[in-house]
């Protein structure tokens, strides 16, 4: 999955050269390693397989594809979805219920895979952390 790594570097690339608030490469990298704690969290929990995500190594941690998905919702949390900052109070349950279906549509497509029942549930709670924490990170970088 070189290429989406590749991919990502050239989205990154032109997303930092136009934008002219260097505070969003900080959003970025913020949004990045919050989203690796998660998902490695979620991996030494057992409760989700992501494809490359070196479940026979010792690390168990997050796969470099997914670590790139965080780039990007980092780099788009001021732009495409600025407009998750008008809906801080709902952000829990927008957080529980899109970020749930991305890691549904991702069992879908069959790069991951949930290893238990309660995994959904733990996802949908640590995506209604995690969004709250995205959106007060992007009105910090604003």
């Amino acid at each position: 999955m070189v290429w989406i790594g590749l991919a990502t570097l050239v989205f990154l690339s032109q997303h930092f050269y136009f934008n002219s608030n260097k505070s969003e490469f900080v959003l970025t990298l913020k949004v990045a390693t919050l989203g690796w704690i998660i998902d490695t969290l979620l991996i030494q929990n057992h409760s989700i397989l992501f494809e490359g995500s070196y479940f026979d190594s010792p690390l168990n941690v997050q796969p470099f594809w997914m670590t790139c998905l965080w780039l990007s919702l980092g780099a788009s949390l001021n732009h495409s979805l600025a407009w998750l900052k008008n809906f801080i109070n709902w952000s829990p349950l927008i957080g529980s219920a899109l970020g749930t279906f991305s890691y549904l549509a991702g069992e879908h497509f069959g790069v991951l895979h949930f290893e238990s029942g309660e995994a959904l549930f733990i996802t949908a709670a640590s995506w209604a952390v995690a969004l709250p924490i995205l959106i007060l990170f992007s009105m910090d970088c604003s």
